[in-house]
């Protein structure tokens, strides 16, 4: 398929191609023989003529397959023509320019879809449909997929589709989508893993944000209505929009199983608790537990100290390459009203107690417990990628979540001097 060809022209961050083979084998299909182009006009149902009956069922089906494998014929041998001028090419810049300008899957998407419209609910028109949605993008996949949406929503995995989606660049074509499947999705599994997956693509905007805050030039190449749906930060409206999906998972489906032992309710619990409490602003929840030592300690007991509060474990390796700074961290703020935290995640304790020794780790640890990564404390808070960096004010207010690297020592920087500042101000 085009795809392997593709990957030469395609850019990080662009909304592209889902993939098709996500969605359904289309690429192994079978083929017909190459044949004279067709116009799109040849796309129609043949007329009957007069006198004659109008195709049945099973004859509108075969013609309408007949239709299908012959585009398939004709792209197949676009995509090869295109391979072989490509192959003649030595510098990688000219074969991006072919591509930008020769690559058929516009042109084909249109006649595809074309297809799928004039021969509804046959094979031939799934088939179609699930083409454009795999090999175009911009509003020719948009209209192929809420064409896909509207139409087979049965005949696709949604929880599939849900979860590939889930890796796009945000868009309010994504959230629509997501939007019409929640809406289509067969209650049960499928739909709590839709909303599940909902939540989750929604949870990824200030990642995405970061991303394009550093780099400029991914920005350039986003549409302008794109840029400003992932820049703008979610209304009350949108976030309650959001616990009323998690809460009808846990009211509807909340003993279903989700992962191992996790269930969808305990997941969207988890997804629940940090949309609605550990948003930058707000005043931290409490974490209460025992450290390596067994000896029972609470987040709230730093209270009136500038807190970094980072979720590890000895088996991460990004983990534990932050090790060599955040003892510099605790060495050059020892007489300052700071303190490091760890929340410790490996499963057996000694493994801790013996990294936390070895490594000269001498800030204090909750442990998570025997279940490691979803412990109690990570599992509450949601945390899904580790290292996880939240840095708390002395009011005991989140300012900064999910921060690592130059981000980290920035923070920590101006919480600091905002304390010293009001101690400062409360002495004269």
């Amino acid at each position: 398929m085009v795809r392997g060809l593709l990957c030469l022209a395609c850019t990080l961050l662009i909304v592209g191609c889902t993939d098709q083979t996500k969605v359904t084998n289309v690429a192994n299909s079978p083929t017909a023989p190459a044949v004279e182009n067709e116009t799109l006009a040849a796309v129609q149902p043949e007329e009957p003529s007069p006198g004659i009956l109008p195709l049945d069922d099973d004859e509108r089906e075969a013609q309408a397959q007949e239709k299908y494998d012959a585009l398939q014929a004709e792209f197949q041998k676009s995509v090869k023509d295109l391979r072989d001028e490509i192959a003649t090419l030595e510098s990688k810049d000219d074969q991006i320019r072919i591509l930008a300008t020769k690559d058929p899957s516009t042109e084909y998407g249109k006649r595809f879809l074309e297809l799928a419209k004039f021969y509804p609910d046959t094979k031939a028109s799934f088939n179609a449909t699930l083409f454009v949605v795999g090999q175009t993008k911009g509003d020719l996949k948009c209209e192929a997929m809420e064409y896909l949406l509207n139409r087979y929503a049965a005949r696709v995995k949604l929880s599939k589709i849900a979860e590939s989606l889930k890796q796009e660049v945000p868009s309010p074509d994504v959230e629509r989508w997501f939007d019409l499947m929640i809406e289509k999705a067969k209650p049960g599994p499928v739909q709590a893993s839709v909303m599940l997956n909902y939540s989750q693509y929604l949870g990824q905007l200030p990642m995405f944000r970061k991303t394009i805050a550093i780099n400029p030039q991914v920005a350039e190449r986003l549409p302008s209505t794109q840029l400003e749906y992932i820049n703008a930060e979610r209304t009350d409206a949108q976030n309650q929009k959001t616990a009323s999906i998690l809460n009808s998972v846990i009211q509807q489906y909340g003993d279903l199983k989700f992962q191992g032992r996790e269930t969808f309710g305990e997941k969207a619990a988890s997804e629940l608790f940090e949309l609605t409490q550990l948003k930058v602003g707000m005043t931290v929840p409490e974490i209460e537990g025992e450290d390596l030592d067994g000896i029972p300690f609470k987040l709230s007991d730093y209270r009136g100290k500038v807190v970094m509060l980072d979720f590890w474990g000895h088996w991460c390796p990004p983990c534990r390459a932050m090790y060599g700074h955040e003892q510099e961290l605790t060495q050059d703020l020892s007489d300052q009203p700071f303190v490091l935290l760890g929340v410790n995640s490996d499963a057996e304790k000694q493994t801790a107690i013996d990294a936390v020794r070895s490594e000269n780790l001498s800030w204090r640890h909750f442990w998570n417990g025997p279940r490691g990564t979803r412990g109690p404390i990570s599992k509450q808070w949601n945390v899904e990628g580790w290292p996880t960096v939240y840095l708390i004010d002395q009011h005991g207010v989140i300012r900064y979540k999910e921060v690592l690297g130059d981000e980290i020592d920035r923070g920590i920087e101006t919480l600091m001097a905002e304390l010293h500042q009001e101690i400062g101000a409360s002495t004269r």
